[in-house]
């Protein structure tokens, strides 16, 4: 990479990070171009030149934040590891990343927003949930193939499985609620991943011999 790109990939780090702040502050609607090009302390030209609208920026701040993420799951999903402990990692990898306190502020951002910019709820589910409900059907899909998952379609089970993992979380941050230690807590993840075997697996005893 030359001076003149490392420079640039800086730049636009910098950009994302400043326009990610704007966002979560200000909200969607709330966010402009000229309001984060005043924050970085350059020209509008400046940032126009690495994006050409608030979408494309904004599209680029989801993908800059969930790109680790994303990486990981593919890790996580591995045709090579067995059925049981794949949906277990995932479920509690999935968990952990969204009540991270980043997660929670853009999804209450987005729940207050959804009427009023429903741009910026398309693009998330595009390049956030999109992806992931993609990855889980892909992997499902191959064991289901195999003999391993009956009862629903990869989509379906992909569906159930997030469902279970998001439902507690998604309640608390719709209600705003505050609870006390054990209150309304999600259950952990090998819970979960019981109850999805007895959904779907064939054989229970065969799936933790599968490698």
């Amino acid at each position: 990479m030359s001076k003149r790109e490392e420079r640039r990939g800086e730049r636009r780090a910098a950009i994302l990070a400043t326009a990610g702040e704007c966002f979560l502050e200000h909200g969607y609607a709330g966010t402009t171009m000229s309001a984060v090009a005043a924050r970085l302390g350059g020209s509008k030209g400046t940032l126009w030149s690495y994006f050409s609208s608030k979408e494309e920026l904004f599209a680029a701040c989801v993908e800059d934040k969930t790109e680790v993420f994303r990486s990981e799951l593919v890790q996580v999903l591995n045709p090579g590891v067995s059925l049981r402990s794949a949906i277990e990692s995932f479920c509690r990898r999935f968990m952990t990343k969204i009540r991270e306190p980043q997660s929670v502020a853009l999804y209450q951002l987005l729940c207050g927003e959804g009427t009023r910019a429903p741009e910026a709820s398309r693009i998330f589910y595009e390049r956030g949930p999109g992806v992931v409900q993609a990855l889980l059907v892909a992997f499902l899909g191959a064991h289901e193939a195999a003999g391993r998952l009956r009862g629903g379609t990869p989509l379906e089970m992909a569906q159930v499985l997030i469902s279970l993992c998001t439902g507690i979380s998604h309640q608390r941050v719709l209600l705003g609620l505050n609870c006390p230690q054990g209150a309304m807590q999600p259950p952990p993840p090998e819970k979960i991943t019981d109850l999805f075997f007895r959904l779907y697996a064939v054989d229970d005893a065969e799936v933790k011999r599968v490698a």
